[in-house]
């Protein structure tokens, strides 16, 4: 089953500038609007029709491929067939999966999280929640089934940034339990130490919190990832800790198998 679900931990970046999507598809044909919809985002994808097209476009394409799209019942030895293939052709590419279409029932939902597939995007669905599942899926963490403690959601929480007597407005973009992705037009430089304030659900979240790594204007993949700054928190304060987790636990039940 698929093995390589790998990404970032807390605001640590991955190497590598793979951005593209690989849709496979299955006899439904259910996922060649959300291709098109991947178009009209701008997103680089590869649309396969079956599994064995999609084996195919690995062995081109791999060093490409970020994120593999899946429909809810897709063939997991096929899928298993492609993964290998895309992790022997590009191995140093870090890779995750995400299903969309028509939650399964429940015995199927646990087949797909033992494949090591954990981000879903159940129907109904729009474009906005489609930018939300692609770019938390992309940001996935290293996992396994029984570890999931730092997993990154998409989130559109504002928040704000403070350094000294400067204060920037920021858009929560992922957030996890050690650390978020803060989209700004002008993030700090790399090891600056901020305070951040941000508005969850369940109340306020302030931390101390340091930049780790950058994603800026003209960069190679610039054009399909937003602009800010990846963050690690520091120690939580107990109210800021429980406020934290109980946000989390909400994305999670939005995007999760």
């Amino acid at each position: 089953m698929p093995s390589s679900v790998i990404g970032r931990d807390g605001g640590t970046a991955v190497e590598s500038d793979a951005r593209s999507v690989l849709v496979v598809d299955d006899l439904s044909g259910g996922l060649g609007e959300v291709a098109l919809r991947l178009i009209r985002l701008g997103v680089d994808s590869f649309y396969a029709p079956e599994a064995g097209e999609a084996w195919l476009l690995a062995q081109q394409e791999a060093i490409r491929v970020r994120l593999v799209l899946l429909a809810p019942q897709v063939d997991l030895r096929e899928l298993e067939r492609v993964t290998n293939e895309l992790a022997e052709q590009a191995p140093e590419v870090p890779r995750s999966f995400l299903v969309v279409g028509e939650r399964p029932d429940d015995e199927r939902c646990e087949e797909l999280r033992k494949a090591g597939i954990f981000w879903a995007l159940w129907d109904p669905w729009d474009e906005s929640a489609l930018r939300m599942a692609l770019s938390g899926a992309m940001a996935a963490v290293p996992e396994s089934s029984s570890s999931r403690r730092h997993q990154r959601f998409p989130t559109t929480l504002l928040g704000r940034a403070f350094k000294g007597i400067h204060r920037q407005d920021v858009l929560v973009s992922s957030l996890s339990e050690g650390g978020a992705f803060l989209e700004t037009p002008h993030p700090f430089e790399e090891g600056t130490r901020i305070t951040l304030e941000i508005e969850g659900e369940q109340g306020s979240i302030v931390t101390k919190a340091e930049v780790l790594y950058l994603h800026e204007p003209g960069e190679s993949g610039a054009a399909h990832r937003p602009i800010g700054m990846g963050v690690s928190f520091g120690k939580l304060a107990p109210a800021a800790q429980d406020c934290l987790e109980r946000t989390l636990a909400q994305h999670q039940r939005r995007f999760e198998v």
